[in-house]
């Protein structure tokens, strides 16, 4: 088996990564803040510890800014929702994820804000003039995912951010693809105002796990969702106290607790060292897919402003079909379709059917890339009736 989709998930995952949540689940098994045993104070420190690291990781303002959350998705929607008010003007980039759209579309019919969305050029990159000619009086925020999850093509979030705060509004920052893989510097270089990312990609711990980082511009946010936190269990209001005001609810602590053996193995390797192997492949696979005939490759090529992320398409071929083949035929594993961004797909001219998307990770091979060029060659050079 080859496996090409580390953009949804990343696997296999680190060796220490596997044996502490094995340890755990032999030899943990509480539930922090609920309960003074040994297991729910060890529970306990697994999410200080996790959070802790978090911070150091991303240069956070400060731990209690990190709120966990069930994924990216979630960490989306506790931003926006708990951010947004009633006439509020959003801005987002035409290459967004459907985690970004519809809780914005939701929040058009229930709040009444304005949403205007902002075009990329056709390989998915956004201009930044373009973002500030866009904003209004009214703009208050605007959402930008940091490098698309279809063509990997990585926007400069900084120079964005830059512009946003020249003119009163936020920038909440999408980093789904980008977090282990590029240096985020939250508070010195980065210009965000909110961050969220997932546990189950870059950073190699499981599904089910994320997180959202507050900056300090951020002084209130609703949460939610809301229960039992552990925390002043007498009070029938949510907790004013954070991050316990927006982590309502019994927590993923083996997937928190991989999700800071993730980062230690990233602190291990060198998020830098890791970048520049998955580079490598990304080269190595645009090399040998850009001389097939009928083929196109969609993004950024290798080395301008990109993460190992490449779509392409085949004249003739169904996106659906491709992948059929390659995992029945050749046991490659790919993403195939829209990858839940309907609104890239548009910018690049694939929809309604999408694109075949390849994503190697820290663990792919060069071997790997030769075998899967090779298997695309032979679906690009089959006549069709």
């Amino acid at each position: 088996m080859l496996y090409l989709d580390n953009a949804a998930t990343t696997w296999p995952k680190p060796e220490r990564v596997r044996a502490v949540v094995h340890d755990w689940l032999e030899h943990g098994g509480g539930s922090p803040g609920r309960g003074t045993h040994a297991f729910a104070r060890k529970a306990g420190d697994v999410l200080s510890l996790t959070r802790r690291s978090l911070a150091r990781f991303f240069n956070a303002p400060h731990e209690h800014r990190i709120i966990f959350c069930a994924s990216a998705t979630d960490g989306l929607n506790l931003a926006l929702k708990g951010f947004l008010d009633p006439g509020d003007h959003v801005l987002i980039s035409a290459m967004e994820h459907n985690s970004v759209l519809r809780p914005l579309r939701g929040l058009q019919q229930e709040r009444g804000i304005s949403l205007d969305i902002v075009p990329c050029d056709s390989a998915g990159r956004l201009d930044p003039d373009e973002v500030a000619r866009r904003m209004t009086d009214r703009t208050r925020l605007v959402v930008v995912s940091h490098a698309s999850n279809v063509t990997g093509a990585v926007q400069p979030v900084a120079e964005i951010g830059r512009l946003v705060r020249e003119r009163g509004a936020y920038l909440l920052v999408d980093a789904a693809q980008t977090a282990g893989l590029l240096p985020i510097d939250f508070q010195k270089s980065l210009n965000a105002d909110l961050l969220v990312f997932s546990g189950h990609k870059g950073l190699y711990g499981l599904q089910g796990t994320g997180a959202l980082i507050i900056g300090e511009r951020i002084k209130s946010l609703r949460p939610w969702r809301e229960g039992g936190t552990g925390f002043n269990s007498l009070s029938e209001e949510q907790p004013a106290e954070w991050p316990e005001r927006f982590e309502a609810g019994t927590p993923n602590v083996p997937g928190i607790l991989a999700l800071g053996e993730g980062i230690a193995f990233l602190a291990a390797e060198g998020v830098d060292k890791v970048r520049v192997k998955e580079e490598a492949l990304l080269a190595g696979l645009w090399r040998g897919l850009s001389e097939l005939d009928g083929l196109t490759l969609h993004g950024p090529p290798p080395g301008k402003d990109r993460i190992a992320i490449l779509s392409f398409s085949i004249r003739g071929w169904e996106p659906e079909d491709i992948g059929n083949i390659l995992h029945h035929n050749h046991g490659i594993q790919v993403r195939t379709g829209l990858h839940c961004a309907p609104l890239a797909h548009r910018t690049l001219g694939t929809l309604p059917l999408g694109t075949v998307r390849l994503s190697p990770g820290c663990f792919t091979t060069a071997e790997e890339i030769r075998q899967a060029v090779t298997a695309i060659r032979m679906i690009a050079e089959t006549v069709l009736p």
